[in-house]
């Protein structure tokens, strides 16, 4: 079983009281590596490396236009380290490889482009209604900028967070999902590869009230950038709020997909699955719903289950695979629970409807492909986000 340890000030730490959690292989439905189990010492250790490095050192004195060129060189160590950083998120929460390559091959331009920011940074002379007085204003860094990331798209979230707090100047504290740590861990340790000094990015692992609300509340994180659930989102703005600390929170969506009665339908049957099915459903931005007019209703259903049935469900690193396991154990029992709760209400099952028995499949967290029809506006399942593979 692989180890991993905390980023913290530039050295590979443990957690101070020793403690560890198992993380799981959603394909093999079995542990595989370790993290250390943060506490708030831990966090506070992180967010002093953090302060350190923002206020004293080669970051403090460093212009503009060289934190442009570092963020440009992290660009082009992650694009070196794209492989090895899709695989690390392949092993955490299952998603085809195909698919985390692309995201792992798109960070670069993420800092290519925070890179050429840095120095754009502009403050304003403005007119001022007594003689003498030469007003203007200028933008300065915040500080320790605490970012939180799901386990749906770990390290493609964290860095839509840390480029620009990069960029204009401020330090990271990230906290990944315990469900999936690794990439985050390994993105740390090539930010530094690339030349930023130690403290600049670090990484504390482990559980949301262990972790999350200390590093939250902490009074040296000046700003908190949030992806994640509705109720994760509400518990941090709410413990944000009491030192009245800047707020950035991305929450979920239920986008509903439309499809007209004179749509190609094959083309909308496509993109309709495409929308659904990418992340195996696991994204804030799934088109989890299907509107179809009436008049084509049938055709379209017969359509999407015929196009679904070739579907291929299986190892996320095999390139032929089109949809991997469901993430983890906590999100494989939600959508189990959903589906039944679509069943009691109602809503008849076209496609699916539970558990993967496929030959291969048993030990892995994976769901069928499932797809309801008949489902009514008092439905639990039309109106509810909850990062499942089916459509209500």
């Amino acid at each position: 079983m692989e180890k991993f340890k905390m980023r913290i000030g530039g050295v590979d730490r443990d957690a101070i009281d020793g403690g560890t959690y198992e993380s799981l292989d959603p394909f093999k439905g079995e542990n595989w590596a370790t993290f250390p189990r943060a506490n708030s010492n831990d966090v506070d250790l992180a967010v002093q490396a953090a302060h350190r490095a923002f206020h004293s050192g080669l970051w403090k004195i460093m212009t503009a236009t060289q934190r442009g060129l570092l963020l440009h060189q992290v660009g082009d160590v992650l694009a070196a380290n794209a492989e090895r950083l899709a695989d690390l998120e392949v092993k955490n929460n299952g998603k085809i490889k195909a698919e985390m390559l692309k995201q792992m091959q798109y960070l670069p331009h993420w800092f290519y482009y925070n890179a050429g920011l840095a120095d754009k940074i502009e403050g304003h002379v403005t007119p001022f209604d007594k003689p003498g007085v030469f007003h203007y204003t200028t933008y300065e860094p915040l500080g320790v900028v605490a970012a939180i990331a799901p386990w749906n798209s770990p390290l493609l979230l964290a860095v839509w967070k840390i480029a620009p707090a990069l960029a204009a100047g401020n330090t990271i504290v990230m906290k990944p999902s315990e469900f999936s740590s690794a990439s985050t861990i390994l993105f740390a340790q090539l930010c530094e590869e690339a030349g930023l000094p130690g403290g600049v990015v670090n990484v504390v692992t482990g559980f949301g009230k262990e972790v999350g609300e200390p590093l939250v509340t902490h009074p040296m994180v000046a700003r908190v950038a949030f992806t994640g659930s509705e109720g994760g989102g509400r518990s941090v703005y709410e413990n944000a709020a009491k030192s009245f600390k800047r707020v950035s929170l991305e929450l979920g969506g239920k986008s509903a997909n439309i499809v007209f009665e004179d749509a190609d339908l094959e083309n909308a049957v496509k993109g309709a699955v495409t929308g659904i099915f990418s992340a195996a459903g696991q994204s804030c931005m799934a088109g989890s719903r299907l509107l179809v007019h009436s008049s084509i209703h049938d055709e379209f259903v017969d359509r999407l289950v015929a196009f679904m049935s070739d579907a291929r469900l299986g190892d996320p690193l095999d390139p032929r695979t089109d949809i991997g396991p469901v993430s983890n154990q906590p999100q494989l029992e939600k959508t189990l629970s959903y589906i039944e709760i679509a069943k009691q209400e109602g809503a008849v099952c076209a496609m699916g409807g539970g558990r993967s028995t496929r030959p291969g499949l048993e030990k892995g967290l994976f769901v069928e492909p499932t797809v309801f029809i008949g489902v009514n506006n008092q439905m639990r399942t039309r109106g509810k986000k909850y990062l499942v593979r089916f459509w209500p």
